[in-house]
């Protein structure tokens, strides 16, 4: 039985991707391949070899405009974000004193909004969750301790994430819910520059705790994929049928011990 319920799996399991592969349509080859070109550029960068990283991105910026933007249904607000995010990435490359890390943060902001583009499923700014959370833990523990210099630091960190991301969240948000955020992150910098009340200080960061918790998890939830639930779904039914079928076969097989005994 075993063996039977692992080959059925085995048999999903093969056919499952060869089909998904088959069905791959020329505009998501597209996608995938702009996708491949960013994250080559944002690595490239890392290397500090911005010659290379340009001649990338004037690529990327050829082949970015051969796609049918009415066709493939994106929006002129993802259309001007992307493009936005491509300047920067451009000035990242070619300014003459800019700082590495400065660099690096304006190139992972284009590669996180072509992703957010590109990418029906999990966008990879869902993987910036741990340091968001841990950004702003640590500002509201500066905070309490009365560390108004490390507070500062920790704030203008979380601030620098928050714009590296801010792209990708524009093209995957409704605007409510970006507004939301936004107006959350521009009353903590208004209260930075105030005399506030510790406590109304801590209560707001934990707020935004909240708040940046649950955009995750709906995000993840509102990205699964609908082909795993079909495979899950699916083996799950079969091995349910064949543990059925081995169920009833026993069954009659003891009913008719039972019989020849009687």
């Amino acid at each position: 039985m075993r063996q039977v319920i692992m080959a059925m799996v085995a048999v999903l399991v093969f056919i499952f991707p060869v089909s998904m592969k088959a069905d791959e349509t020329p505009s998501q080859h597209t996608w995938k391949e702009l996708n491949h070109i960013s994250d080559q550029i944002l690595q490239l960068v890392k290397q500090e070899n911005y010659d290379e990283a340009k001649q990338m991105l004037d690529y990327f910026s050829v082949s970015f405009l051969d796609i049918d933007f009415q066709e493939e249904g994106v929006t002129m607000t993802s259309l001007r974000t992307v493009t936005g995010s491509f300047e920067s990435a451009v000035d990242a490359v070619t300014a003459i004193d800019m700082a590495v890390d400065q660099r690096v943060y304006k190139v992972t902001a284009f590669r996180l909004a072509v992703d957010a583009l590109s990418s029906e499923h999990h966008p990879l700014w869902l993987q910036t969750e741990k340091s968001v959370m841990n950004a702003l833990a640590s500002m509201k523990e500066a905070y309490s301790d009365g560390e108004n210099q490390a507070y500062q630091h920790r704030f203008n960190e979380f601030l620098r994430h928050y714009e590296m991301i801010r792209p990708a969240l524009f093209i995957n948000l409704e605007p409510q819910q970006l507004q939301k955020i936004d107006s959350q992150v521009t009353f903590l910098e208004r209260m930075r520059s105030e005399s506030v009340d510790q406590d109304k200080v801590i209560s707001h960061i934990e707020l935004m705790e909240s708040e940046w918790g649950n955009l995750y998890q709906r995000v993840k939830e509102d990205a699964a994929d609908p082909s795993l639930w079909w495979v899950m779904f699916t083996i799950g039914g079969m091995i349910t049928m064949s543990l059925s079928y081995v169920g009833y076969r026993k069954y009659k097989a003891e009913k008719q011990k039972v019989r020849v005994k009687e």
